[in-house]
């Protein structure tokens, strides 16, 4: 059974800035890990020609070796491979991290010659498709390493007020991809100025023709306002999203719920009202972690309180 590796939306933007300026980039795969590691098998990140990393796969204390050998793979052309064995390390003859684990990694070098190949194929099947099967050649005549890559988590704001800015924040940061929608110009404007991501000003009656709902994972209602809200719950009972998130009081939710009748059946089992993990604290930033981190529960199958 292959792993499955979700890929982030953040190495997909990254990537594309290189491929637009032409610019040859390594792509660093974790090929197999043993033992206490910060990353697992399928997880990726870039490292540019000057040695710049752009993501993390240990805590930052063997990113500067490989930011070493990324920019030899560029001068070479050639896919390196390299294996850091943390289980014996100590602090006077080794890099005295302690995580007592062991990476096997590959760097495969991306260049404008080769069409940035293979990493650009597989970021364009993920356009159409949710996952896509891949391998990579294991070195030393090892056979290869196969994996299924799944494209981002994708997350639907349904408002865009001021509390949408540090859940946008939070989400990128998770490495998902966030659409933002509003019917209310100035907020769409707003917004625009304040965070990169999609936003869009779209009618409230008019998001279920306009929104793909099946490229999202998950909605949060959070417009603040009863009519768009009630108006959201109708569309969203009628998609596929496996989680329909509901920000305000239970009351208001219990409001909700009555006035769209019948509807309030089919998001049964998918509505999450009061939205979030409930963890402590005051504000937007604070709920926005909240909510984030219900999501990231759900995201990855945990149940665990």
């Amino acid at each position: 059974m292959k792993s499955i590796a979700t890929v982030s939306q953040s190495l997909i933007e990254t990537f594309a800035g290189f491929v637009k300026q032409g610019k040859p980039v390594v792509l660093v795969t974790v090929l197999s890990t043993s033992g206490s590691t910060y990353s697992k098998a399928g997880s990726q990140m870039l490292i540019d020609e000057n040695g710049d990393v752009h993501g993390l796969l240990s805590g930052g204390c063997l990113e500067n070796d490989l930011a070493e050998r990324a920019t030899a793979a560029i001068r070479s052309g050639r896919t390196d491979w390299v294996t850091y064995d943390l289980r014996t390390d100590d602090d006077v003859f080794g890099l005295g991290v302690g995580c007592e684990g062991a990476m096997y990694l590959q760097l495969q070098p991306l260049q404008v010659d080769s069409a940035y190949e293979p990493l650009a194929g597989w970021l364009a099947q993920l356009e159409d498709v949710a996952t896509v099967d891949v391998s990579f050649e294991s070195g030393e005549g090892q056979g290869s390493v196969a994996f299924t890559l799944g494209r981002p988590h994708a997350v639907l704001l349904l408002g865009g007020g001021q509390d949408a800015d540090p859940l946008v924040q939070f989400c990128r940061a998770l490495g998902w991809r966030v659409m933002v929608t509003d019917h209310r110009p100035a907020y769409v404007t707003r917004m625009e100025q304040r965070t990169a991501c999609d936003i869009r000003c779209c009618p409230v009656g008019d998001v279920g023709e306009q929104v793909n709902f099946e490229r999202f994972d998950a909605a949060i209602v959070m417009s603040h306002h009863l009519a768009s809200d009630r108006q959201y719950l109708c569309a969203l009972a009628e998609s596929p999203l496996g989680f329909v998130g509901l920000l305000g009081p239970p009351h208001r939710r219990d409001r909700l719920l009555d006035e769209i009748g019948d509807a309030r059946k089919q998001l049964a089992g998918r509505l999450h009202s009061p939205v979030g993990k409930r963890i402590g604290g005051r504000g937007p930033a604070a709920i926005a972690l909240e909510v984030a981190a219900e999501l990231q529960q759900y995201f990855s199958g945990s149940d665990s309180d």
